[in-house]
């Protein structure tokens, strides 16, 4: 089992350049072009859900990471947000478990970054991280 961890700041310039990484790395673990950048497009919207939504409860600008982790014949994914308050976790896992079951309305402003990420991770899971805030974990096939 091999794989990075990558920190940075909540803050929308940093996008290109982590979008980049993620996708150096995936290679690097044996991943695919195109799984490379679906991993890079996963990574981007679980960061600007951060910025955006982490606006009104981001109060130190702790660092956001992502974890990727080769595992056999996929790669896992860890993404954390340390200040995010644990009623909102939980939000965020009641509605992860009602995308999981379809596509959400297009009349909805919530849902569709979510069922995004059903698309591409399996075996997705929100939790409080064990030092407080997000954990969300998932996977990806190399191939």
């Amino acid at each position: 089992m091999s794989g990075r961890e990558m920190k940075f700041p909540p803050d929308g310039s940093v996008l290109r350049q982590v979008r980049a990484k993620v996708r150096e790395l995936a290679a690097s673990l044996g991943a695919e072009e195109s799984v490379c950048d679906n991993l890079a497009l996963v990574v981007d919207e679980l960061v600007n859900n951060a910025i955006e939504h982490g606006a009104g409860y981001r109060k130190l600008g702790d660092d956001l990471s992502v974890r990727i982790e080769s595992r056999g014949e996929r790669l896992e994914i860890e993404f954390f947000d340390p200040e995010m308050p644990e009623d909102q976790v939980q939000e965020l896992a009641t509605a992860l478990a009602e995308t999981s079951n379809g596509m959400p309305s297009l009349d909805s402003e919530r849902g569709r970054g979510l069922f995004l990420l059903t698309v591409y991770l399996k075996g997705l899971l929100a939790e409080m991280a064990p030092n407080g805030g997000l954990r969300l974990v998932g996977h990806i096939l190399c191939k």
